[in-house]
């Protein structure tokens, strides 16, 4: 159990000290921040995206906004109660 705990501290260190690149919002700022799968991940021209949270639910993400993830994986980190959008990471190539 302590390696589960040590492993959660470090992904989650993984997003402090972003900041979305338009807002200034801090990415993590223990808010929610994780993996987001592929399917829920529309690339669009331009380097643009849209992300879909729920079956009706879709956020454009502007080119501006996207940060590269440190893996090769997509992430969002949100806030609650409205599910914003505080920072979108995409893998290497697609930023």
């Amino acid at each position: 159990m302590k390696h589960v705990l040590i492993a959660l501290a470090v992904v989650h260190n993984w997003y402090s000290g972003h900041h979305d690149p338009v807002t200034g919002y801090e990415c993590c700022d223990n808010k929610d921040c994780r993996t987001i799968s592929p399917r829920y991940v529309e690339p669009l021209p331009g380097g643009n995206f849209n992300i879909r949270t729920g079956p009706k639910t879709r956020y454009f993400i502007p080119k501006n906004r996207v940060l590269e993830s440190e893996d090769s994986q997509y992430h969002i980190c949100t806030s609650a109660p409205h599910m914003t959008i505080r920072c979108f990471f995409a893998p290497r190539g697609l930023t």
